[in-house]
């Protein structure tokens, strides 16, 4: 027995925790390579191991190559990854019970990883944005349909919730690909759910973007919705407008600045109180203590659903419990702005932020709080009543037997509860963008980072810039400092 059972714990504790420190590997091992620029090294590195990633990861895994692979501006092999995971999301839209029913007993990480909302407006988003990279403004309008009709589930079922069910950005982008084809009501139909969005989301609404909006709407006889929006005019913001008429020519970049969120666990302690009040608490690394308290989830029927009527069960109806919750980290980010130069006529920009990817996060862990909280309380307090049960099961007529068997029982059932940490590691911490209109022609521009006091990080000049009549030339540049 003191052999056997030391041995046992230790491959379920390895068992267990491969999901959570999987993740914790491929973080270490890639982060610092795509931070650099090295896009196309971290896809080797991915595609070399795979096994970083997994059978429940296929999303994270395609979704995060196909990031990189348009950080390197090779759209092609970025769009085909894009759509694989896009492809795994729909396949897992009707889930697994088989996985479902796993994760009620283990832990959320034996689950196929769906993606967050925001990751999957992420994901379209850069669809969007390669298609334009390539010149194909009917291509990225059919991503602009096909996240509305996310927007529309999302909003349906979480309205009520004050769930975030929309993008600001990404209506913004939508309405300028409208503005490309021509269609001019659609593309202020567009503007106007981006600045609905912003006002509704966890970003706040650019007053560059409110600027440019009162400006487009006013031109195309929408005052009425100028005033449901209570826009105004902004001064300093306005003037970075004025050039813009419908189906204007321009140069669009998109800079990527600095390192996206990531999430870690966090442990929570507390008790759950049969019929009553969850209450768990929380050390912040300050050291004041997080409380939070809410009516005690239910359990399933039987001997733990007696115990959630408010009958008395072998192991009472107050348990001690501790969970493992994911939380948001952010990351400081080098790269503040860009600054956009004309080499043509010496014009020069700033590049204006449209998303947050940090406030994102933020955002989705709250919404998703009540529901994770939920199911782990469940599961903890059920596996915690099992294992106190089957403590007396075993219990045989040798006390040191006994001892470990105690020790064993309640180490792999603390080892089984791990909060699920997964996300895209290769985002942004912020998406922003400078419009420059200009008159059909051959264009060279040089971007830069810059950092906070303005000094110059990085730089890269784009030339032989064809921009057509009525046509938008996207250009995307990455610093992820």
């Amino acid at each position: 027995m003191r052999r056997i059972v030391p041995a046992l714990v230790a491959c379920c504790i390895l068992t267990l925790s491969s999901c959570s420190t999987k993740s914790v590997l491929r973080f270490e091992k890639f982060s610092a390579v795509a931070g650099k620029g090295e896009f196309l090294s971290a896809v080797s590195d991915i595609k070399n191991q795979p096994k970083l990633y997994g059978k429940n990861n296929l999303f994270l895994y395609n979704m995060d190559i196909g990031m990189l692979y348009h950080y390197a501006g090779v759209y092609d092999s970025s769009t085909s990854y894009l759509l694989k995971a896009s492809q795994v999301y729909d396949d897992l839209f009707t889930r697994s019970v088989s996985n479902e029913a796993a994760s009620l007993l283990i832990n959320d990480n034996v689950r196929p990883y769906r993606s967050k909302p925001y990751e999957l407006v992420l994901l379209h988003q850069t669809l969007q944005y390669n298609y334009l990279a390539a010149g194909q403004p009917d291509e990225a309008l059919v991503e602009g349909k096909a996240v509305q009709l996310l927007f529309n589930e999302w909003e349906r079922k979480n309205a009520k919730d004050n769930h975030y069910f929309s993008d600001g950005m990404f209506h913004y982008i939508t309405s300028m690909v409208y503005d490309e084809l021509g269609q001019t009501d659609e593309a202020m139909i567009s503007l106007y759910k981006s600045v609905e969005a912003y006002k509704q989301g966890p970003v706040a609404l650019p007053p560059e973007v409110a600027a440019y909006a009162y400006q487009m709407l006013k031109k195309n006889n929408r005052t009425e919705d100028v005033e449901k929006l209570k826009l105004k005019p902004e001064g300093p913001a306005l003037t970075g407008t004025r050039g813009f008429e419908n189906d204007q020519s321009e140069i669009v970049v998109i800079g990527y600045a600095g390192r996206g969120p990531a999430l870690v666990e966090n442990q929570w302690w507390g008790d759950w109180i049969s019929g009553g009040l969850l209450v768990l608490h929380h050390s912040k690394p300050g050291g004041e203590d997080e409380t939070m308290a809410m009516p005690a989830p239910g359990l399933s029927e039987g001997e733990h659903g007696k115990a959630d009527k408010g009958g008395k069960t072998s192991s009472g109806t107050t348990v001690f419990i501790k969970v493992a919750l994911p939380a948001v980290r952010t990351f400081p980010s080098e790269t503040d702005h860009f600054t956009v130069i004309n080499n043509v006529d010496s014009r020069r920009m700033e590049t204006i932020t449209i998303n947050n990817l940090d406030q994102q996060a933020e955002k989705q862990r709250e919404d998703a709080q009540a529901s994770v909280v939920l199911r782990t309380v469940i599961r903890v307090v059920t596996r915690t009543i099992a294992a106190q049960e089957a403590k007396k099961k075993m219990e045989t007529s040798s006390g040191l037997a006994n001892l470990f068997i105690n020790i064993a029982t309640d180490v792999v059932s603390s080892q089984m509860e791990k909060a699920d940490t997964r996300c895209c590691f290769f985002i942004p911490k912020t998406v922003q963008i400078a419009r420059m209109p200009v008159v059909p022609g051959i264009y060279s521009i040089t971007v830069q980072a810059r950092d906070r006091g303005g000094a110059v990080i990085g730089s890269k000049t784009f030339a032989s810039i064809d921009v057509k009549p009525h046509a938008k030339r996207f250009v995307f540049y990455s610093s992820l400092r």
